[in-house]
């Protein structure tokens, strides 16, 4: 769960800085990023015992919870 929270951390500050900035601004940055990378971790988990592959449901769980997508020009 650590590093799906340092890679959340990482690429939302990089990637979404207006969200970051507006999830600080509400001192929730750091609650937000661990309950991404608890979601990914349930997530994961539930896709795993479902019989999906490791790689796949790592990256099913990373592209929803934690490498989302870069904000644009349109998104300000």
């Amino acid at each position: 769960m650590i590093v799906f929270e340092a890679m959340a951390r990482k690429h939302w500050t990089k990637h979404l800085p207006a969200m970051t900035a507006g999830l600080k601004s509400e001192g929730i940055f750091e609650e937000t990023v661990k309950e991404a990378a608890e979601q990914a971790v349930t997530e994961l988990d539930g896709l795993l015992r479902s019989g999906v592959g490791m790689q796949g449901a790592r990256e099913i769980v990373l592209q929803e919870y934690i490498l989302l997508p870069p904000e644009t020009d349109d998104d300000d």
